[in-house]
């Protein structure tokens, strides 16, 4: 690596460090830098998500599978894996993160103008159509061939949505749903202390601290980047996450996840 390289990754490093930083204690400054400084922002944005993926896969590898123990009469969902199984889990990250900030965009558009109720009841109709085909699939005869190509077939009828997105709009999407990790960085010493503890409900409690700390992030920045107002904005990040786990299944049911993958990124 040469002299100059080394420079430019000690100044991303140090820029991730202070974007991660700001987005969590200050988020409205860090959204200006974003909006200044899009392209820029994305690098430092990608570190921040890379020391996440890292960090995650550390983490699950060192906890012990049974814990947190699944509440009673509930099914076994406890997954058993090392450095290696955890790695394969969270290769799947990336895809469903673009998939997080491609849906994101597009509900995003969706949700602009006129009156919210409408807009949300035809964002909440397209939204349910992944799920209607996995219930046509799993409940009829349906070839996974034809399910496949009738995803397909969505995917292809979403491109016009997606081209309404600007660019600079795509890179402060990016930017925001890739540093909202911070948040998990933030808390892993906690999550830390709860296996530690052998504390179930202190675990769950982080969790749920997480969950909303992130989705407000999101929404957030959603709002900010895409010019929407709060409650436009979190509806387009949460029916984006419902898309998501979604994609998740049906990538099962067309046997592209083992099922193993499927239960630990459930469990994570």
């Amino acid at each position: 690596m040469t002299h100059n390289a080394r420079i430019v990754k000690k100044v991303s490093m140090r820029g991730a460090w202070e974007l991660a930083r700001d987005f969590l204690l200050r988020p409205r400054l860090a959204l200006d830098r974003m909006l200044a400084a899009p392209d820029a922002l994305l690098r430092e944005a990608l570190w921040v998500y890379a020391a996440y993926l890292v960090t995650a896969v550390l983490f699950y590898a060192l906890k012990p599978a049974g814990f947190p123990p699944p509440p009673p009469d509930s099914p076994e969902v406890a997954v058993a894996g090392g450095l290696l199984f955890w790695a394969k889990v969270h290769a799947w990250a990336p895809l469903l993160t673009l998939i997080w900030i491609a849906m994101t965009g597009w509900f995003g558009t969706m949700l602009q103008g006129g009156r919210l109720a409408l807009r949300l009841g035809a964002s909440v109709l397209c939204g349910a159509i992944p799920l209607l085909l996995i219930l046509v699939y799993t409940n009829t005869g349906m070839p996974r061939w034809a399910f496949g190509l009738a995803w397909a077939g969505l995917a292809a009828g979403m491109v016009p949505g997606f081209r309404r997105v600007s660019r600079g709009t795509w890179l402060g999407l990016a930017s925001v749903l890739l540093a909202v990790n911070a948040a998990s960085l933030a808390l892993l010493p906690l999550f830390a202390a709860a296996v530690l503890s052998r504390s179930a409900v202190f675990y769950h409690s982080i969790e749920i601290v997480m969950l909303f700390w992130t989705l407000g992030l999101a929404a957030y920045g959603t709002s900010r980047v895409m010019g929407l107002q709060a409650a436009r904005a979190f509806c387009a990040v949460f029916l984006s996450v419902a898309c998501q786990l979604l994609f998740v299944f049906s990538m099962r049911l067309l046997g592209l996840l083992p099922k193993e993958i499927l239960k630990a990124l459930l469990a994570a």
